[in-house]
């Protein structure tokens, strides 16, 4: 079926390995177990359980499409904005032909699509099964391609845009996977349009072939080390904002601070940034060299300063992760010039 495509001679490549940033929020919050308030612990408890199912849910992902024999290049997390909104993107992938727009949903229960495309989950035994509407993840899904197109269209110019608008919506793909594999899907009443756009995890690199062997435009082919740049692209426009946990959680910002990256009673989570490591420590007018170069927020390796050479905040500066060479961890923290 994919004999007829002309494919790069290269393996996947994941370009931000190492901790996500599901995984960090997930260590600071088990991190305030001990000093959360006792009227949010139960809210505590089930946030980490939903983390966990959402970090699980993910690594399932990251092992189809390494483990997949594709040539593609991915990332994790993308946070981008343009004209003021915003898109979380749980996986962007390259492909030769494409460039596909992952939602990953790790839920427990069944699903159900029906004849209007509404989601429902059904969850519970026999006698106290429940039904509930969910949030369709299609749809939010979406908006965030319709975001990615936004901001490839005003990267460009009149002439450019004007010949982008005939490809956008054939190179950029959404699709829905649902990572538990307990989940059964019933989707037999779905419009075919929303139906073709939720499989499950281990459906996710065929169906990648598959969408690029119908790929019409099959007289070009992205090479590998243009899909890479493609990718990096992206990663050097996102702009990662952590959740508060201490708002969240009724608690102060410098106790919540301090346990979550280890300078409290609670105990040292790897990769967390201290607030030392970004500003001077108070009361020290001169701080020294090492004290201003920030951690790497996904594996807490030191990080150096880069220039962007792509994208919105091309010739800005940022601090990228010093074990890239190496590991391939994608951690950046873009620096706000004033």
């Amino acid at each position: 079926m994919f004999g007829c495509l002309t494919l790069p001679s290269h393996g996947p490549v994941f370009l931000n390995e190492g901790a996500t940033r599901s995984e960090l929020e997930l260590r600071k919050m088990e991190a305030l177990r001990s000093v959360v308030p006792d009227n949010k612990k139960e809210d505590l408890e089930r946030d980490i359980r939903l983390a966990k199912a959402g970090v699980a849910g993910e690594r399932k992902i990251v092992f189809e499409l390494m483990n997949g024999h594709y040539p593609l290049v991915f990332v994790h997390d993308l946070c981008l904005e343009h004209e003021g909104l915003r898109a979380q993107i749980d996986f962007l992938v390259v492909t030769p032909y494409h460039t596909v727009v992952i939602e990953c949903k790790n839920l427990f229960g069944d699903i159900e699509i029906d004849s209007t495309g509404a989601f429902i989950r059904a969850f519970g035994r026999r006698r106290g099964r429940r039904r509930e509407g969910i949030y369709s993840p299609v749809s939010q899904n979406r908006r965030h391609v319709d975001l990615l197109k936004a901001l490839r269209m005003a990267e460009s110019g009149p002439v450019k845009r004007l010949a982008q608008r005939f490809v956008l919506d054939e190179y950029y793909q959404s699709i829905v996977v649902l990572a538990n594999e307990k989940t059964l899907l019933k989707a037999d009443d779905a419009p075919l349009e929303v139906r073709e756009q939720v499989i499950r995890a281990d459906q996710l690199v065929d169906y990648i072939k598959r969408l690029d062997a119908t790929r019409s435009r099959k007289d070009y082919v992205e090479t590998f080390k243009g899909m890479e740049a493609r990718c990096r692209r992206w990663q050097e426009m996102s702009s990662p904002q952590g959740s508060d946990l201490a708002a969240r959680y009724g608690m102060t910002s410098a106790r919540a601070a301090a346990t979550s990256s280890g300078e409290g009673d609670g105990p040292s989570r790897e990769g967390a940034v201290a607030p030392s490591a970004v500003e001077p420590r108070p009361g020290k007018s001169e701080p020294d060299a090492a004290a201003a170069v920030p951690t790497c927020p996904r594996c807490g390796a030191p990080m150096v300063l880069r220039t962007a050479r792509y994208g919105a905040r091309k010739g800005k500066n940022f601090w990228g992760c010093s074990t890239y060479g190496k590991t391939r961890c994608g951690g950046i923290i873009n620096v706000d010039e004033g």
